[in-house]
């Protein structure tokens, strides 16, 4: 019982449980980034509506009375540095649901598909129909988002033959546990791409051939990494990390990479076909500034050049904040947990990738599989840049950018530090990684407190 206990997975399943229970109470409503949009994307969704309505040109979504006054008291603090009244939340939660009282509300829609919300919109559903009071439903779809990041990281934690106290301790990193304790999508994103990097490990380092079932399995996880986060599809070159002699000869090993990325570019073209023809504006400003985005896409095919100069201007010029953002991240202002342990976060995080047990597998990552690596993050990160370019349309910087969105590239990146030379086996490095985590997770319960109380 007690060498159960002190599995990584099942340190994490306490830890994570605990912690996530702590954000999901002190967090105040509406206050983890887009969770309004997400939360009344999900209403939509038990309503039929896929994208969004439109009233007198101006999108948004028919909502309860209550939940959207709720929603204007709370957006004010949003964006400001102003303390939220505790009592003002207590009482919050007495406000009935009184569904049939709608007003419509203008709000910025999201793009993402029923999947992203899986299962929470339907939990939603269940509690639309039992008249469950909103601010309660807020709370409970929060536990839920936690419960689903719960799950896919311990399973990637449990299942990877190597660098389980790597994946132990990005799963416990303060951004990942505040965002997975809210309505969020990006916890789910996270979770996702942990176990396929998970299953990823297996399949390259077991000593079995591959059968159809686990190529299945792994074109799946791919798959909803795409449909989650186009973005994040380059991923799919992890492919060749799994050794061709797996495969029953060279000719399906590249058959079955081409027929993966065929349905998932299919997929990502239908999701394109969707967003580009919607219609519906928030601000006079947008509707009038904006330029079209396929003007801009010919743009950068046109002057490819110019635009990697910008990206990479950009980079450099976001630098110091993306270090610290993609460690902690609190609410819309982007409050975060002071640099100097931001700095102790990668430490930990260096050590965590360098640091196997006895019983352990030593996964070689040789040459070719970093390139490989570092080719699947930087197209990756590529594909982000250009997508916030595309929505906010800023010069001479790309802005708009957020740590949260580079965050599921940390695991990826410690591999490119991968070597046989280097194999910390001390057992005073668990005790040490374990203290460190604590005392982030507490400096950011800290901040969130300071920052809203």
């Amino acid at each position: 019982m007690k060498k159960a206990i002190f599995k990584s997975e099942n340190i994490f399943l306490i830890l994570c449980l605990l912690w996530g229970m702590i954000f999901v109470c002190v967090n105040p409503p509406f206050q983890a980034p887009d969770e309004p949009e997400h939360l009344f994307k999900m209403w939509g969704y038990t309503q039929g509506t896929y994208r969004y309505q439109v009233k007198d040109g101006w999108a948004g979504l028919e909502l309860p009375y209550s939940l959207a006054s709720l929603y204007r008291f709370y957006n004010v603090y949003r964006f400001s540095n102003e303390k939220i009244p505790y009592k003002a939340t207590v009482q919050s939660f007495n406000m009935p649901l009184a569904k049939e009282t709608t007003t419509f509300l203008k709000h910025t829609p999201t793009s993402y598909t029923p999947l992203s919300y899986f299962p929470s919109f339907l939990v939603l559903r269940v509690m639309k129909f039992l008249n469950v009071k909103p601010l309660c439903m807020m709370y409970i779809l929060r536990f839920c988002s936690l419960l689903v990041y719960l799950a896919l990281a311990y399973f990637a934690i449990k299942n990877t033959p190597c660098h389980k106290w790597m994946f132990l301790f990005f799963a416990l990193l303060p951004i990942n546990i505040y965002q997975a304790a809210s309505i969020s999508t990006d916890s789910l994103v996270v979770g996702v791409i942990l176990l396929f990097l998970s299953y990823t490990f297996m399949l390259a380092y077991s000593p079995d051939s591959i059968c159809k079932k686990q190529l299945v399995i792994w074109g799946a996880i791919i798959t909803v990494i795409g449909m989650l986060k186009f973005a994040y599809l380059p991923l799919i070159l992890l492919y060749f990390l799994i050794p061709s002699k797996k495969f029953e000869s060279s000719k399906s090993y590249f058959a079955n990479f081409i027929s993966i990325f065929s349905l998932n570019m299919l997929l990502i073209s239908v999701f394109f076909s969707t967003i580009f023809t919607q219609t519906g504006h928030l601000t006079y400003e947008q509707m009038h500034s904006l330029k079209n985005k396929f003007l801009l896409i010919n743009e950068i095919i046109t002057s490819p050049f110019a635009y990697m100069k910008t990206v990479f201007a950009s980079s450099i010029f976001l630098k110091k904040f993306l270090y610290q953002n993609v460690i902690s991240s609190i609410g819309v202002t982007l409050a975060m947990i002071p640099l100097k342990y931001a700095h102790l976060a990668w430490c930990g995080l260096v050590c965590s990738m360098l640091y196997t047990t006895t019983k352990e597998k030593i996964c070689n990552i040789n040459f070719r599989n970093k390139l490989l690596i570092l080719s699947a993050v930087i197209l990756s990160y590529f594909l982000i840049m250009t997508s916030v370019y595309l929505i906010y349309q800023t010069k001479p910087y790309i802005v708009g950018i957020q740590g949260r969105y580079l965050t599921p590239f940390i695991p990826l990146i410690l591999l490119l530090l991968s070597t046989k030379k280097i194999n910390l086996q001390s057992k005073v490095i668990p005790i040490g990684l374990f203290l460190i985590s604590q005392i982030l997770l507490f400096q950011n319960l800290l901040t969130i407190v300071l920052r809203y109380y």
